[in-house]
């Protein structure tokens, strides 16, 4: 049997209290409705399905790749001083996607993409000025400040995390109306103190240099990026939208 999986983690500044899928807006998704159409993906089964419950909202907006704090604080009720994080397992047998990504190590998920995040600020910012005063980046210099940062962040463990909901959907894709692939995806809500995480993440880039005006600012605003910004991460490439989505009768 195969064992296709992929994981992204989406962190941003978000507020989040104790939730449940029970207590969230539907998404006005269920089954009953539409009809098969050729090339599209079709949810043929999701939790709740038996019992008639709608798709929660934020499990539709996270397939429409809506992570905004705006976005999702508005359909998440009850959400205070709180970071959220959300892994994502997609793969053809349901027990295994579940068992994978509740089992995945989180808390060094989000140091991972906080080191990539890191990076690419870093190397944004330096290229960035130097364009500014008509000249080019030292590539050392970038790799440099680059490695430092990622240094202080890729071994982080941020302490608090907490699962608060998962849901599962499972999708058919069909090709000249046969089915072409038959999946599920899995998705689990995390989060932790938002006052803890910015702690653990200062205390990450303590050891980062700032003797230098210009270190400073770069350490300000990669520590803005990191508090603000959405990572994401996978080993699939496939992406999808809600308008690719139907329902099967």
């Amino acid at each position: 049997m195969k064992k296709s999986i992929f994981i992204f983690a989406v962190f941003a500044s978000l507020v989040l209290g104790s939730c449940a899928t029970t207590n969230t807006a539907g998404s006005g998704i269920k089954g009953k409705s539409a009809t098969v159409k050729s090339g599209k993906r079709v949810i043929v089964d999701y939790q709740g399905a038996t019992l008639g419950k709608e798709i929660p909202q934020w499990v539709s907006l996270l397939i429409e790749g809506q992570y905004s704090q705006k976005v999702l604080s508005s359909v998440m009720p009850n959400l205070d001083g709180k970071k959220v994080f959300v892994t994502v397992g997609r793969g053809d047998n349901l027990d295994f996607v579940q068992n994978w990504t509740d089992l995945v190590d989180i808390e060094t998920e989000v140091a991972g993409n906080l080191e990539r995040v890191a990076g690419k600020a870093v190397e944004s910012e330096m290229k960035g000025k130097s364009s500014a005063k008509g000249k080019n980046a030292d590539p050392s210099e970038i790799e440099k400040a680059v490695n430092m940062y990622r240094a202080s962040l890729v071994n982080v463990r941020f302490s608090g995390l907490e699962r608060v909901a998962s849901y599962w959907i499972e999708t058919q894709v069909y090709n000249k109306k046969e089915v072409s692939d038959d999946y599920f995806e899995y998705y689990a809500v995390w989060a932790m103190d938002e006052k803890l995480f910015d702690q653990q993440l200062k205390q990450a880039m303590n050891n980062i240099d700032e003797t230098s005006t210009e270190a400073k600012e770069l350490k300000n605003l990669v520590g803005k990026k990191l508090k603000d910004s959405i990572a994401v991460s996978n080993n699939n490439e496939v992406t999808t939208g809600a308008d690719d989505y139907i329902l099967e009768k």
